[in-house]
């Protein structure tokens, strides 16, 4: 009876060691071959890619349409970053189609960003000569953008900060004035001029009379 129960355990152990391992090769052969519909496009960044990682989301205006699947130095020029990317065969990539990067909150993760499109636009795969891998567009991230114009707004901020100072100064200097001469001060009260003495005159008939006394 006990060796029939230790029979019953030791069945029980291999039938979970086993299904343990078919469903990690499993996940594995999904992670790696993905949809077979997939189709593979190539985009080159002339920007650093710092915080993109193999397997991070590729969006189409916020929707998953696929993943990262591989990253490199362009060959040709080392300035660029060569992304492969394996998206879903009904994502509507076209020519006029830009990708950029993105940055997800404050996290510092960073996922590729698809937009365009136009519906009169042709599909990019479908223009691609057949061998080569189509490849999509890309475009300054916002970040970068933002980080290329900082010179020039610091800048316009030095010029703001001058031109602060030289007011505060004239200010300084027009309050050192009126203080050491108080007739600047606005509204402050004009000394009237005294009134010229009035004339007296005798009356000629008066005059007369006197003289004739």
């Amino acid at each position: 009876m006990a060796m029939e129960t230790d029979r019953h355990y030791f069945i029980e152990g291999l039938f979970i060691i086993g299904f343990s391992f078919a469903a990690a090769f499993f996940f594995v052969w999904l992670q790696t071959s993905g949809h077979r519909d997939d189709v593979l496009y190539r985009i080159h960044f002339n920007e650093s890619v710092s915080g993109l990682a193999l397997g991070d989301p590729v969006k189409f205006h916020g929707v998953n349409v696929g993943t990262v699947k591989a990253m490199a130095l362009d060959v040709d020029d080392p300035r660029k970053v060569q992304v492969d990317v394996s998206l879903r065969k009904e994502a509507p990539v076209k020519t006029d189609t830009k990708a950029s990067l993105k940055l997800k909150g404050i996290t510092g993760v960073v996922f590729i960003e698809l937009n365009g499109g136009a519906p009169k636009a042709q599909t990019l795969a479908a223009v691609t000569p057949e061998g080569q891998i189509p490849e999509i567009a890309s475009e300054k991230s916002s970040l970068t953008t933002t980080l290329d114009q900082l010179p020039r707004i610091l800048e316009k901020f030095s010029a703001i900060e001058d031109q602060t100072k030289k007011v505060v100064t004239d200010v300084g200097e027009v309050t050192g004035k009126i203080k050491d001469n108080p007739l600047l001060r606005l509204g402050a009260p004009r000394e009237k001029a005294a009134p010229a003495p009035a004339e007296t005159t005798t009356p000629p008939q008066k005059e007369k009379a006197s003289r004739s006394r």
